[in-house]
């Protein structure tokens, strides 16, 4: 097949207003939206991070942390919900949150693997690296299923609906997980 895969869900989705001006907030933010482990992208000023949520809060490779005056843009996500927020001025953010599995509306849904670009290799336990001959590399975590593999996918979950001419059209998309696969 194509790689997409069609479903159904009952889904909510709501807006938020966040205000975040350090590393302590940002933190009790997630802990309030997630109960179980999730995944982290980052989109700051001057870099990007993929980290993971637990219970004992945000981790980047190697501790790594960050002002939250240079975010920009932030997804949590794992397969039943996702938290993107953004910045709209300084420790001022819009936020959406979606839950699979809540709610009373019923959304069709198209599920695609979005390739990563770079070769992944295990750094350590529970961490592999993606590089790539342009010079890129990102640290994210993940453990394979198969050792043999060196590919990683997002799979993301794009909602449709429909406008007033009866016209469909993806209205958002939700990041799901991180897997793995051939190309």
């Amino acid at each position: 097949m194509n790689g997409l895969e069609m479903g159904t869900a009952k889904t909510l989705s709501r807006p938020l207003q966040l205000t975040i001006t350090d590393w302590s907030e940002l933190q009790d933010c997630l802990q309030e939206h997630f109960n179980q482990d999730s995944r982290v992208i980052v989109y700051l000023h001057y870099k990007v991070l993929i980290g993971k949520l637990t219970k004992d809060g945000l981790k980047f490779y190697r501790d790594e942390t960050f002002e939250p005056k240079y975010l920009v843009k932030m997804r949590a996500f794992n397969e039943h919900q996702e938290l993107m927020l953004w910045r709209e001025s300084e420790g001022k953010f819009s936020a959406r949150l979606r839950i699979d599995g809540k709610g009373d509306e019923e959304k069709h849904y198209i599920e695609a693997q979005q390739l990563l670009w770079g070769k992944a290799k295990v750094v350590d336990d529970g961490w592999i690296l993606l590089t790539e001959a342009r010079g890129t590399e990102i640290y994210l975590p993940y453990r394979f299923k198969d050792q043999s593999n060196n590919v990683i996918k997002l799979k993301t979950r794009n909602y449709i609906d429909y406008n007033e001419l009866g016209q469909a059209g993806y209205v958002d998309c939700r990041f799901v997980c991180f897997c793995e696969g051939g190309y």
